[in-house]
């Protein structure tokens, strides 16, 4: 029972979410917050939260991609429910513990931010779905922040903390580059979304979100493998 929840649980969430993405992804209708036109969606022009608007920036109903996303978002719940369980994985070390205890402590409420996500699509609740990505991902980044030192002072190789150092270098760029920026409503206040967004920013943001996403998402996936290496040396 506790491989199935710190492990396979961990490892059934990440992959359905690549699968559920890249369907959602097959069914979207078009649109950016730039290019109204554009047919489909694009990997370096569209956001990932896009794949749940009720309608895209084309104006298109969105029903099919929304329908696998938001199934996306709500398993992240499962992965949350996971990190109640691994602290004790390291209990054979206090400092690893503490920062395990830490960790876990920022992973569960970021994942029921992220089925906030789910719940406020950008298109209708915009300043509810800043918030809930913007605090989903903080808390999510902690999260990965502390159990990197959990690994890292657990008798366990570096490795398994290597592509959270990687996050955190992706989170500083990005962290830096959006300084001076605020979020600004591409419907509803689309004339001054025009004046302060160009192309080249979008694409800077859409790009760099996803590679954030794909390494929050491989760190969870590498940290299996110390977990269950930490049963294994624990039976």
């Amino acid at each position: 029972m506790t491989k199935f929840w710190c492990v396979d649980i961990l490892r059934i969430a990440s992959i359905y979410f690549v699968i559920a993405v890249i369907i959602a992804i097959f069914f979207y209708p078009g649109g950016n917050h730039i290019e109204l036109d554009q047919v489909g969606y694009s990997l370096h022009k569209n956001f990932l939260s896009e794949l749940g608007f009720h309608k895209t920036m084309s104006g298109d109903l969105n029903f099919f991609s929304s329908f696998f996303w938001n199934t996306a978002m709500y398993m992240t719940l499962l992965q949350g429910v996971s990190f109640l369980f691994i602290p004790k994985l390291f209990s054979e070390s206090k400092v690893s513990f503490i920062f395990a205890c830490l960790g876990t402590l920022f992973m569960f409420p970021a994942c029921i931010f992220f089925v906030g996500v789910a719940l406020t699509p950008g298109d209708i609740y915009f300043d509810a779905h800043i918030f809930t990505t913007t605090a989903a991902f903080n808390l999510y980044t902690l999260a990965i922040l502390f159990y990197v030192f959990a690994f890292i002072f657990s008798p366990l190789s570096n490795f398994y903390a290597s592509t959270g150092i990687l996050l955190f270098i992706a989170v500083g760029i990005y962290s830096y580059y959006l300084g001076d920026f605020q979020p600004i409503d591409a419907l509803n206040d689309r004339e001054r979304f025009l004046q302060v967004y160009t192309m080249d920013f979008l694409i800077f943001n859409a790009v760099l979100q996803k590679v954030m996403i794909s390494l929050m998402i491989v760190t969870v996936f590498i940290f299996t493998f110390g977990l269950n290496k930490l049963i294994k040396d624990g039976q």
